[in-house]
């Protein structure tokens, strides 16, 4: 299939707040009354988790539009909606995602410069914050993060990585990818979908406008960030 902005979309939100397993289910009685075998089949679930419904709605549609027959579950799980469709469980295994700790983003997503504002978008929108002078992203995938780091390289924003241990061994060692205010000109091609996150960096792009002499984009100094919690230190 194709590769469209609506399955490039789906593909960032389930590496950000979602997740996919196949689960073997028994037939029901009224299946097996109608001929069915009564052997356990195989359901492929699509998930996504978010408290914002708007991005809820937008993963809603983009499943619909990419597979319009696909029934699109809420129920009472209101933060929450699942998608059973083989064909696009598939889809996004092909596009290298192996579950929420094992997934990357495919050349043909990355090399793309519409693909990849929408896979961006979708990544901040999910698992980033705004602050006065950075946006941030954060996850648990160091060799994602750095593709990511590229990507937004592409786009001519500069970042840096920094990783915090954490308190439990059970627990993964989460990368946060920060981009300075001195690039929010240029994360305007990128932007957000989520309602809170849009108004904030809104916000805080006008602050930073402002400022006698500065436009677009400007640089820091590389002295100004911290060079101790840089990926790879120690």
């Amino acid at each position: 299939m194709e590769l469209t902005a609506d399955l490039v979309a789906i593909h960032a939100h389930v590496c950000g707040d979602g997740n996919m397993y196949v689960k073997v289910e028994k037939r029901s009685p009224s299946a097996i009354r109608t001929g069915r075998t009564t052997k356990p089949f195989k359901r492929f679930v699509i998930e996504y988790t978010n408290t914002r419904p708007e991005l809820l709605d937008i993963m809603t549609k983009h499943i619909k539009r990419a597979f319009p027959e696909t029934y699109v579950y809420r129920g009472d799980k209101k933060h929450r909606i699942q998608a059973r469709n083989k064909q696009l469980f598939q889809i996004i295994q092909n596009l290298e995602y192996q579950d929420g700790s094992r997934w990357t983003i495919p050349d043909e997503i990355t090399e793309n410069v519409e693909f990849r504002r929408i896979w961006l978008r979708a990544f901040f929108d999910d698992e980033g914050s705004v602050y006065e002078n950075t946006v941030i992203g954060y996850n648990t995938n160091k060799d994602a993060i750095i593709t990511i780091a590229e990507m937004l390289k592409l786009e001519g924003i500069d970042t840096t990585i920094t990783y915090r241990l954490p308190k439990y061994k059970k627990h993964k060692i989460c990368y946060t990818i920060r981009i300075r205010s001195a690039y929010f000109g240029l994360f305007k091609n990128i932007g957000f979908n989520h309602k809170l996150k849009r108004e904030k960096y809104n916000k805080f792009y006008k602050i930073r406008m402002r400022r006698p002499g500065l436009s677009g984009h400007w640089v820091l100094p590389n002295s100004l960030s911290n060079p101790d919690t840089r990926l790879g230190r120690p």
